[in-house]
């Protein structure tokens, strides 16, 4: 008996051993044990939710299981439908953009797709040819968004009740290509072009359809049987009854239906499925140490995809091959996705092997689903900002970064560019001490500290979005030339330029103010003058009377064409295209030489004598005012096709 004692003991001994660590383990990053994380989300749910959106899914994994799946409020507020997590479709949003990376991954794995070759030779050559892009980039810039495009805000998306085109995706990446503005490989800006662009490339190589290759090689092997792509989903009746509607905030504490949207380049931004198909992407990222899981043959590959894709010690320091670099207690990666009726968040620990997806069917930049996000977030992963070292010494002063700089995810090169002030694009940099800065974006102020020359990090936040861009851009670093910043990176997707005069608000102001003088003059001077035709108060009909007045005409006719082209633009943003663009330019282009004709032949016929004091008063100022009108057109692109 007491050989037999001796012989069980030590397995007893390991035994106990191995459950107090399974035990230890059993807990978010932050320690909350397994067991508590469905009270703990009931009371958030309970507290925050009726703020920011009708329904909600939220589903955590732990070591290769789904330990947390529940849906809450509903689906569709006007039929009442309850959301299920394992059924309710949810609009992914720019989480579809994590579905394209890992298609880009699988065909580096496979040795067809090399990360840092020109993407030139993965292009067919027509096609290259009609993108002309003015500078060379690779497969690499395309999921660090380092490729240097800004924004080109039309062609993107439709009502999809209501699809008017329907382009392939080489077509659509043709009708939405922006410009290049910053040197591939220096800085991010968020572009979706880019990641469109990735997905084309994974269809030109493989030979597939997108939809088709995603499908195939990710949602078959991985169950999400609940999951869909735009070109699978579009007319997919059965599928879209399961779709929650998207819905945005009306001011008063109720929701309005918000329209379904069809992306033209549809894989930055189409995917559609449930929270409990999502989780099992999260649990197919996270496997077991050593095991590559179902998406890759090969372990190195996974682990590759989740490490850092940029190279420089001090810029691009938040992309992993596309995932985003997320503050918590232990390095996380993820993607977060936001449409006009729904927000989502998908955030993975892979030391921990622990995920959080959370789907919403409201507008994800409404205050209270940020309030939610942050403190879901919060509960399970934590943060560092109260880790945050303090200042060595010998630091440069923090007042030396302090300025306005302008986000890199910006329109340049077409109408909109004068309103990046207008769309939350600047960013203000003030010192608050030798070490501490604060950061302030659309009225939302991060406040940082220095821990190494020109390094700040992420110490606290004056509200809800502030908490939201901490956990994102928790490490800021300011490049510096001559003594002097010129930029700004961080650790997530939005770098930054310093401000020029052109992008300031006293330019923008400048603007308007010369845009309502001008208005009020080609408007009124007009009328006034058939009137005293009418009266014959001006008998004169001598050829620089009809030039000047044909000059003045022009002037109110660009006007007229601004205001209507501006109107139009007003009344379907959210669905933009150049369609409501292109003949408003092209009457500029047949207006600006009959103006430069008139300014001529008035010039011919003016004889200063002969030349009452009213029309000379009347000519000068239309001169001036069309100079100085024209001038801010110029400036703003309203006389650029693209």
């Amino acid at each position: 008996m007491k050989k037999l004692l001796a012989f069980l003991l030590p397995f007893a001994f390991l035994f106990t051993v191995i459950l107090t660590v399974h035990a230890a383990e059993a807990t978010t990053p932050t320690g909350i044990p397994l067991s508590e994380v469905g009270t703990r989300i009931d009371e958030l749910v309970a507290n925050y939710m009726h703020e920011f959106t009708p329904g909600l899914a939220i589903a955590v994994v732990k070591d290769g299981e789904i330990i947390f799946l529940r849906g809450y409020g509903y689906a569709d507020i006007e039929r009442q439908v309850p959301v299920d997590p394992a059924n309710t479709v949810f609009e992914y949003a720019s989480i579809s953009k994590l579905f394209v990376y890992v298609s880009v991954m699988q065909l580096v794995e496979d040795g067809r797709l090399d990360l840092d070759v020109d993407i030139h030779n993965y292009l067919p050559e027509d096609l290259a040819r009609q993108f002309n892009f003015g500078k060379s980039f690779t497969m690499r810039d395309l999921l660090n968004h380092s490729a240097g495009f800004g924004q080109f805000n039309f062609n993107l998306a439709q009502d999809a009740e209501n699809v008017t085109i329907r382009r392939t995706l080489r077509e659509a990446l043709l009708a939405t290509q922006p410009p290049q503005i910053f040197e591939p490989g220096t800085a991010t800006g968020y572009a979706n072009f880019s990641s469109a662009l990735a997905a084309y490339v994974v269809s030109y190589i493989s030979g597939q359809e997108f939809s088709e290759f995603e499908r195939t090689n990710i949602f078959v092997p991985l169950g999400m049987n609940n999951t869909r792509n735009q070109p699978d989903w579009f007319g997919d009746s059965v599928f879209m009854q399961s779709l929650a509607r998207g819905h945005v905030s009306n001011g008063s504490g109720d929701f309005d239906i918000s329209p379904w949207l069809y992306l033209t380049t549809y894989p930055a931004g189409a995917v559609r499925g449930t929270a409990e198909d999502l989780a099992q992407f999260a649990i197919a990222l996270m496997p077991l140490d050593g095991e590559s899981g179902p998406l890759f043959d090969n372990r190195n590959a996974l682990d590759l995809m989740l490490s850092p894709s940029y190279s420089g010690l001090r810029i691009l320091r938040g992309t992993h091959h596309g995932f985003f670099s997320y503050d918590g207690i232990y390095p996380t990666v993820g993607h977060s996705g936001g449409s006009p009726g729904f927000g989502a968040q998908f955030v993975i620990v892979p030391s921990q092997r622990f995920g959080v997806v959370i789907l919403g069917n409201a507008q994800a930049t409404n205050a209270g689903s940020v309030v939610f996000y942050e403190k879901i977030l919060d509960l399970l992963l934590g943060n560092t900002r109260d880790l945050v070292p303090p200042s060595p010494g010998n630091l440069p002063n923090a007042a030396r970064v302090a300025g306005t700089y302008v986000s890199l995810e910006r329109s340049e090169g077409n109408i909109l560019e004068p309103f990046n002030i207008l769309l939350n694009r600047h960013i203000r940099v003030e010192a608050v001490d030798e070490n501490t800065i604060t950061l302030t974006m659309g009225g939302a102020t991060v406040t940082y500290r220095q821990i190494e020359p020109y390094i700040f990090r992420a110490v606290s936040a004056n509200c809800a979005i502030g908490l939201q861009h901490a956990r994102r851009m928790y490490e800021i670093y300011f490049r510096m030339e001559n003594g002097q910043p010129i930029g700004i990176s961080s650790s997530f997707i939005n770098d930054a330029t310093i401000q020029t005069f052109g992008q300031s608000l006293g330019a923008f102001l400048g603007g308007i103010v010369i845009l309502i003088i001008a208005l009020l003059f080609f408007l009124i001077m007009p009328p006034i003058l058939v009137v005293k035709f009418l009266r014959k108060k001006e008998k004169s009909t001598t050829m620089f009377n009809r030039c000047s007045t044909g000059l003045l005409l022009c002037g109110t006719l660009l006007l007229i064409n601004w205001l209507i082209l501006e109107v139009r633009f007003m009344a379907t943003i959210s669905f933009a295209t150049t369609k409501i663009i292109v003949p408003h330019i092209w009457f500029n282009y047949i207006l600006l030489p009959l103006t430069a004709v008139a300014f001529v032949a008035s010039l011919v016929f003016y004889k200063s004598g002969a030349v009452t004091k009213g029309r000379n008063v009347l000519y000068f100022f239309t001169i001036a005012l069309l100079g100085a009108f024209l001038f801010v057109l110029w400036q703003w692109n309203f006389f650029v096709m693209k």
